[in-house]
């Protein structure tokens, strides 16, 4: 089914279109919604929707730059404009990103919504784009469940042919046949599936396809675990790694060794990268902002960039788009509150720049491997 993304600021225009609507008609499932613009971005990256439903006056971002946006990183995808702007201009500017339909909020009928929708349908046929199939979907999380019972002993076998569901689940989700991210998925992978068979111990990345568990106790059936990943990681994805003891010298500083290997300690010392001083001067607002919800016109302006053009170079110093740094320093500010405060999960986020808990929640089990109220309990 193809999945689709809804921004809009307006929470009865959402419902109403949420409720009325039949998705399955058109072979479409609503994956998420958003009441502004700088949302609606993140929830693009994190899902990678087919079809987008948007505003162009919303909060953070408007709709024009969140399409402009979108087009940058893909150009195929469905977009219908939902809005009470009528005038030549913003049709102008729509027209140029290759939208599908532009609807005025004044004179919008259902007729004309159901109308949108199936000339996306057929723009996305027409280009080959088939969505994520429902019984796939299933079968992901049907996998996901077998494995992590798999690999918490609670079974002893995965055939053959599950392995090629493996496989082929990464093929239909990598849409980019990309050698990097394809090794850094396979790393997740293996971080994963270590890090839930030896969770008394923290995985540390020591090369390239080579990792280091430090462990801070004696592990019961240690080699027989670690017997059970190489089993299942060999062949598969290629990858060796090597456990070993040591000795934990401070809390913080294997903190900081769990960070690093999930990415989030890439901007620690922008100086020491040798970045350009105008990505070190954003970088330094961000740490000093990340509380608030910063927009890309706002840390672009400061510098006196466009955005278009400060989205390119920040992407091409760093290698992250400036997003996904963004969220990188508040989750570390969120585990640090988690592990000190005693404050709800749902302030924890607000507090540190994640205004929407169900973003939130998806986005820290995706980076973390767990929930955050499963993450808390573990490091209290």
């Amino acid at each position: 089914m193809y999945q689709v993304l809804f921004a809009e600021d307006e929470l009865l225009v959402r419902l109403g279109l949420q409720n009325s609507i039949p998705w399955e008609k058109y072979n479409m499932k609503l994956a998420a919604q958003a009441d502004n613009g700088l949302t609606a971005f993140e929830l693009f990256q994190q899902i990678r929707p087919d079809v987008i439903l948007t505003d162009i006056r919303m909060e953070g971002m408007d709709g024009y730059e969140l399409i402009q946006r979108i087009r940058e990183i893909d150009e195929d995808c469905a977009i219908i404009v939902i809005s009470c702007l009528d005038d030549f201009e913003t049709l102008r500017k729509m027209i140029q990103y290759n939208i599908i339909g532009y609807i005025l909020k004044a004179s919008m009928s259902m007729d004309e919504i159901y109308e949108m929708l199936q000339k996306a349908k057929e723009y996305l046929e027409l280009r080959g784009r088939k969505g994520i199939p429902e019984s796939a979907e299933e079968k992901n999380l049907q996998m996901e469940d077998r494995l992590h019972r798999y690999f918490g002993g609670e079974e002893t076998i995965i055939s053959v042919e599950e392995e090629r569901s493996i496989k082929n689940l990464l093929d239909f989700y990598l849409r980019e046949e990309d050698q990097t991210k394809i090794n850094e998925l396979a790393m997740k992978f293996v971080y994963e599936l270590v890090s839930r068979s030896i969770p008394e111990g923290i995985l540390v990345e020591t090369g390239e396809k080579e990792f280091v568990v430090l462990l801070s106790e004696y592990v019961d059936s240690l080699e027989e675990r670690i017997d059970r990943i190489n089993r299942s990681v060999e062949g598969f994805l290629g990858v060796d790694f090597s456990v070993a003891q040591g000795k934990r010298e401070q809390e913080e500083s294997l903190r900081n060794w769990y960070l690093r290997i999930r990415g989030r300690r890439k901007a620690e010392n922008p100086e020491e990268r040798q970045w350009d001083k105008m990505i070190q001067k954003a970088v330094h607002y961000m740490r000093e902002h990340y509380q608030e919800s910063l927009s890309l016109q706002e840390i672009s302006g400061i510098l006196g960039l466009s955005p278009s053009y400060f989205s390119h170079f920040f992407k091409k110093e760093t290698g992250i788009n400036y997003i996904e740094f963004l969220n990188e320093i508040r989750l570390e500010a969120v585990l640090r509150d988690l592990q000190t405060s005693k404050d709800k999960i749902a302030v924890v986020a607000e507090k540190n720049g994640f205004h929407n808990l169900e973003y939130f929640s998806r986005f820290f089990k995706k980076s973390m491997g767990i929930s955050p109220a499963k993450w808390r309990q573990e490091h209290t």
